[in-house]
């Protein structure tokens, strides 16, 4: 799915960790980059729901903007805008996705279309019918790391203090990951910013733990892509 591919992401995780940059005296953070990572990773493969909103550009000058809000499971919202102008939102329920595109999207994806799935707003389509080109995003979001970490110094993002976790990235074959790791209170992941020789994306996670209601379409707006009769395009 190419919403992964635009980043790596973290590693093992079970439960909050309080954590400081100093402590009461004032001594600095003394946690190796490997633990600070361990401890992201548990604490962020303990939620129940996180956003996770993307934003993605390559030296071709192609870019994807998207946001992702889930319980890491079965049930999420997505939605993204291309420079292609294609724009998609989609609702995942267990077994169903809830697709919404606009015209852009749809010349773009990896399906069969016909004139019928322009009569409603929303098609309905069993998840294990998507196709890469269809750019869905998946519910789950696999929280890991490569290589030797190195420990940055201590920086601040939108006020709250971070430590700075940097890795190389093996998916892309060059580049680095660096981690933006709260040093107060849990210890969240905030961000996450890839930079290669091509590509370039940052991640950032916000809405820890909050309430997630995710609901389908209304019927009236829905067209179930499995009662369509199969063959022909438009």
């Amino acid at each position: 799915m190419r919403t992964k591919a635009a980043v790596a992401a973290l590693i093992v995780l079970t439960g909050g960790v309080t954590v400081g940059c100093a402590d009461a005296d004032g001594a600095a953070d003394t946690r190796s980059a490997e633990q600070l990572l361990d401890e992201a990773d548990r604490t962020m493969r303990a939620l129940t729901s996180v956003t996770i909103a993307t934003d993605t550009e390559t030296g071709l000058g192609n870019g994807r903007s998207s946001r992702l809000r889930t319980d890491l499971k079965s049930r999420c919202t997505y939605t993204s805008t291309e420079t292609t102008g294609s724009e998609l939102e989609q609702i995942r329920i267990g077994e169903t996705d809830y697709i919404h595109g606009n015209e852009v999207y749809f010349e773009m994806w990896g399906r069969e279309t016909v004139p019928a799935m322009r009569q409603k707003p929303w098609l309905k389509s069993p998840v294990n019918s998507a196709r890469g080109a269809d750019s869905l995003a998946d519910c789950a979001w696999p929280y890991s790391s490569y290589g030797k970490a190195t420990k940055g110094e201590p920086t601040e993002i939108d006020g709250k203090p971070v430590i700075a976790v940097e890795t190389p990235n093996e998916d892309f074959g060059d580049g680095t990951d660096t981690y933006y790791i709260a040093a107060e209170g849990k210890p969240y992941l905030l961000k996450i910013v890839y930079v290669g020789s091509h590509h370039r994306a940052t991640t950032e996670f916000s809405g820890f733990n909050e309430p997630l209601s995710i609901r389908p379409p209304a019927a009236v707006d829905v067209l179930d892509l499995s009662s369509l009769p199969q063959g022909g395009s438009d």
